[in-house]
């Protein structure tokens, strides 16, 4: 939508909204690496289920939330205040209307006046309707809200190893250049710890 409507306006070959597409490109391709790692360092369960790493998975969920908010803000930069202030779609129909609304609103000669049109009605819909408002939230907080994946994140990473790695690169005395390969963590990594404090308890 970003690429199409930055065309539409005729503007997709300008340095900075070259750059805005390749912001978007970016997060959408870390998000999908996060989960295809998550998933190929997935854990085969007992009844036969696979349960993704919950690192990766996090991670990958975590800075999906964190961009989204500014996905929407550079596409309501892209499109431009039209779509806001879009006629109604009767307006590009109607006799005493039509001719006005389809001259004013082209802006690339390369597409016709109904397919921009068109382009500027998606981005109304995307940017201005109650329902896009509810998934915006929904993108940041469905499936439990930053806070769980910070927690979920933190609770499972263990940084002892890479802090000996730290502790090397500083040239403390003993250390040694450890050899780090983070194991896949599952909620059943979780359980296990959970069950080994009831253990310590008794």
């Amino acid at each position: 939508q970003a690429a199409l409507v930055a065309d539409v306006n005729d503007i997709a070959q300008e340095h900075h909204v070259r750059e805005k597409l390749c912001e978007i490109i970016s997060t959408a391709e870390l998000v999908y690496a996060a989960g295809q790692s998550s998933a190929l360092r997935a854990v085969e369960f007992p009844n036969g289920s696979w349960v993704p790493d919950e690192i990766l998975t996090n991670a990958g969920r975590k800075l999906a939330g964190q961009k989204i908010y500014h996905e929407y803000e550079t596409l309501a930069d892209l499109t431009g205040g039209i779509c806001a202030s879009l006629p109604t779609e009767e307006s590009f129909y109607e006799p005493e209307t039509a001719e006005l609304c389809n001259k004013y609103i082209m802006r690339n000669p390369a597409y016709t006046a109904e397919e921009t049109h068109r382009v500027m009605r998606m981005m109304e819909d995307k940017l201005c309707d109650s329902f896009e408002a509810a998934q915006a939230v929904a993108g940041v907080h469905g499936g439990g809200s930053p806070l769980m994946e910070t927690i979920t994140m933190m609770s499972r990473y263990d940084l002892e190893p890479l802090k000996d790695l730290a502790k090397y690169l500083a040239g403390f005395e003993g250390a040694e250049f450890p050899r780090i390969e983070r194991p896949t963590v599952t909620p059943r990594a979780m359980l296990d710890k959970f069950k080994k404090t009831q253990v310590d308890k008794k």
